[in-house]
């Protein structure tokens, strides 16, 4: 329950507009603050300076002067100014004001002005009376001959700047506050105009985690905001794709699991009902189910195989890269299917060249030469020719290893399709020869891992060349 009144944990509008009022607060605050302490600290300095400049005058007044005839200066001296000055001894002691019956005559006075002063040093400072006044005191040395011998305290009422000081604090505090319920507002307004493709996002993703992979979004809002929606669509449309690709896959291996088992399944019932026993058609129908058992055999190899590669993939690892002689891996390709290549009367041959060493599975370069191979053979008719050649590229950065048969080719809208699981170009004539259309989608996925790829060149009716390109 606390995580809801965590800031990290508010909707993104109020973050925003709370951001947007302390922003607001902050920079007209704390400007407003600056601006209203460099305006007192000014009107006081002036003012101190106006003290000290009368409490001068009054100083000269005193040295010059005293007795009654001091008295009557100080009066005159305050009719003329509006500053009353009082003058002390070199003890403090009051010796003269404004008029002989002055209350503050003998008395000593410790004001912490009158006490600099009477050192040698001016000094101003500020008090609050009890009646609610403010008064600046003003102290300033009586020099004769050099010497001091008394000081002047004189004082000026500053309640009007100290008013003026309050007036200025109230007002900087409306003017913030009507300016934070501005701020806010308009941060509201703004948040929601920015989180508005946020919300419409949240909603797609949650449709998309219900099963709605057709969930598409309407890019809006600022570039940030619009990559994000052009990517939640790039990344729906992914989700659909490989959802129907897993779909089509497994109804795939399903149609192609259930041919072989009906065919052994109709075999082993015309076996049952056969009433005649005769032998050689027994040995014909059991040869026809091993050869059934056969193929749904390399079939399942061969999901198999695809299944390891593809959590291979998606680990990134279990690929043991080590100087690989890719000759060698060739030479060792040809040999093992040049039965196959006997029994379909293709002619099968490795071209003549120099080892190319790479770094590089063994395995997986096997895998994938040994899938093109059989494709090439496959699809080549009796009488044709399948090779194989291993070199460097122009460049001398990567080797390429090539295909080439002389079979039925392939038209240039398949090309781009023939490395999808179960796709087949010839349909017909690869279900008789086996075929399950895994092949090439096993060599693409061994040729990925191993960082390499594989392109093709075909022409139907003249042949193909399949070619594998990988970094040295």
């Amino acid at each position: 329950m606390m995580r809801r009144f965590r800031p990290a944990h508010w909707p993104l509008a109020l973050q925003l507009a709370v951001a947007f009022g302390l922003v607001t607060a902050l920079a007209l605050g704390g400007s407003g603050v600056l601006l209203l302490g460099q305006s007192t600290v000014r009107m006081l300095d002036e003012r101190e300076a106006t003290v000290l400049s009368w409490g001068q005058a009054a100083a000269g007044l005193a040295a010059e002067s005293s007795g009654p005839e001091l008295t009557l200066a100080l009066y005159r001296f305050h009719q003329q100014s509006g500053i009353r000055p009082v003058v002390v001894d070199t003890g403090g002691k009051v010796i003269a004001d404004l008029s002989d019956q002055s209350p503050l005559l003998g008395t000593e006075l410790t004001h912490p002005e009158v006490v600099s002063a009477l050192g040698g040093q001016p000094l101003t400072g500020t008090r609050r009376l009890s009646g609610g006044e403010w008064v600046m005191y003003g102290a300033v040395p009586v020099m004769r001959g050099g010497l001091a011998v008394g000081a002047v305290l004189v004082s000026a009422d500053i309640t009007a700047v100290r008013s003026a000081q309050q007036d200025l604090l109230r007002q900087l505090l409306l003017v913030t506050g009507v300016a934070e319920v501005l701020a806010v507002a308009l941060g509201i307004l703004v948040a929601r105009q920015l989180s508005r493709p946020l919300v419409r996002l949240r909603a797609a993703v949650s449709r998309l985690a219900g099963g709605r992979l057709d969930t598409r979004v309407e890019p809006a809002g600022s570039r940030e905001l619009l990559d994000l929606g052009e990517g939640f669509n790039r990344m729906s449309a992914e989700l659909g794709r490989l959802d129907h690709q897993r779909r089509a896959f497994v109804a795939d291996a399903s149609h192609e699991l259930r041919t072989p088992v009906a065919s052994i399944r109709a075999l082993a019932d015309a076996l049952l009902t056969d009433r005649r026993g005769d032998v050689a058609i027994y040995k014909e129908h059991l040869a026809d189910i091993v050869q059934e058992c056969d193929r749904a055999g390399r079939l399942v190899s061969r999901l198999l195989e695809l299944a390891r590669l593809d959590m291979r993939s998606e680990a990134r690892a279990g690929v043991a890269f080590a100087p690989t002689d890719l000759r060698t891996v060739a030479e060792e390709v040809v040999h093992a299917l040049e039965p196959l290549a006997g029994e379909r009367g293709v002619g099968l041959e490795l071209l003549p060249g120099e080892p190319v060493v790479a770094r590089a599975d063994g395995h997986l370069v096997e895998t994938v030469l040994g899938n093109l191979v059989e494709n090439g053979l496959k699809y080549t008719p009796s009488g044709g020719m399948v090779t194989v050649s291993v070199a460097r590229s122009a460049a001398g950065a990567d080797a390429v290893l090539t295909v080439t048969d002389t079979g039925i080719g392939i038209a240039p809208a398949e090309q781009a399709l023939i490395f999808e699981r179960f796709y087949r170009v010839d349909k017909a004539r690869s279900r008789a020869t086996g075929g399950a259309g895994l092949g090439l989608a096993i060599a693409s996925e061994a040729a990925s891992l191993l960082g390499g790829k594989i392109s093709v060149t075909s022409e139907p009716g003249r042949g193909s060349q399949f070619r594998l390109t990988l970094p040295l």
